[in-house]
């Protein structure tokens, strides 16, 4: 299942705990390890790729 945080797109497996998460645009950002860290996940990222 995807599912949409603002400019960015999570992938759901409910086979899997981890998450990979893209950018809309299709960037590969990295993989959650669990749900719950998918908002840390896109902090760092924010944090080390300024626009």
């Amino acid at each position: 299942m995807l599912e949409r945080y603002g400019n960015y797109v999570v992938v759901f497996d409910a086979d899997r705990n981890e998450v990979p998460v893209f950018t809309a645009a299709g960037t590969w950002v990295g993989e959650a390890t669990t749900p719950e860290s998918i908002g840390h996940l896109i902090r760092a990222f924010e944090n080390t790729n300024h626009p």
